[in-house]
């Protein structure tokens, strides 16, 4: 940053510069103002006839649009087609729905495990067996050395 009081291009003079403690806008946004969302969202929920298979019915103009493209696509417009397809991948987005956990035990999974177990535990045994401390073999083997 530039100390020049005169200031530069990138940088106005010391005397025009905000003070500090001091905003670039001191009254604010004006009371009352909407943003972009509020007016589209008001345009949207307002209801217009439609006339659908001879008969007039009221919509929202959200829905009237919807419609609108809805039919185009069917009609085989590509651009209405990924429009639809877009949105709804937005809406819902494809992601793989969690298995549902079951609580109980069927009896026939019961003889499956008890089945396994006969046929195994000897095995499983002897591989994960347990030495018991003693006083003898507590020490580390590592200090030994």
């Amino acid at each position: 940053m530039s100390d020049d009081p005169n200031g530069d291009h990138r940088q106005p003079p010391k005397s025009h510069r905000f003070q500090p403690g001091k905003s670039g806008n001191p009254r604010g946004r004006p009371k009352g103002t909407r943003n972009l969302k509020t007016d589209l969202t008001r345009l949207l929920i307002k209801r217009i006839p439609v006339r659908e298979d001879g008969e007039t019915r009221q919509v929202s103009r959200q829905e009237a649009v919807l419609l609108r493209l809805y039919s185009k696509a069917v009609q085989g417009d590509v651009r209405a087609i990924m429009s639809l397809l877009t949105m709804l991948m937005k809406l819902e987005p494809l992601t793989p729905e969690p298995a549902q956990a079951q609580d109980e035990v069927t009896l026939e999974d019961e003889q499956i495990i008890e089945d396994w177990l006969r046929g195994h535990a000897a095995t499983w045994k002897k591989d994960h067996a347990v030495e018991r401390l003693t006083p003898e073999n507590s020490e580390d083997p590592q200090t030994d050395q």
